[in-house]
């Protein structure tokens, strides 16, 4: 004759019942609520805002610009120009941008060369078109002004010279 186990009625499959099916019927409740109410506010609201770059007075197509708020506090955003060189803000991969002063940074990738990737190694990048001229904070001397009104920048104007 082979030993029986005899559980407790709560560890039972079947419908939840008693005091055992209460208390994961609570567990599943209190486990679902978090994701329904969430955490409270996702963080500052974004103002989604478009714009676009040139260089040299053509558009310029695969351009990355970074903006860098300035005095330290809040997020940086980002933007790729397309073929046109239209841009539209992104931060942290939502659309849009918090308000606030921004100092703009930017590389324009030779879309000619496309990145080598070797077996095992982080692909090379294509070589920066504006040498670096725009890719510091320090040295670049682009700035813009986001406010909750801001729907498109002016034009950002760069140059190879």
């Amino acid at each position: 004759m082979q030993p029986t186990l005899s559980l407790p009625s709560r560890f039972h499959t079947g419908c939840p019942s008693g005091a055992g099916g209460t208390f994961l019927w609570i567990a599943a409740i209190l486990f679902l609520i978090p994701g329904i109410v969430g955490c409270g506010k996702a963080g500052p609201s974004l103002v989604p805002v478009k714009g676009s770059v040139t260089v040299d007075g053509k558009p310029a197509d695969g351009a990355v610009l970074i903006f860098h708020p300035t005095g330290g506090k809040g997020t940086i955003a980002s933007a790729a120009a397309d073929s046109n060189g239209a841009f539209s803000i992104t931060s942290n991969g939502a659309p849009g941008v918090v308000t606030g002063s921004y100092k703009v940074t930017a590389t324009w990738p030779d879309p000619a060369k496309k990145p080598k990737v070797t077996l095992g190694a982080s692909p090379e990048d294509a070589p920066d078109l504006l040498e670096g001229r725009y890719v510091s904070v320090d040295k670049s001397p682009t700035t813009v002004e986001i406010t909750a009104a801001t729907k498109e920048l002016p034009p950002i104007e760069l140059s190879t010279k």
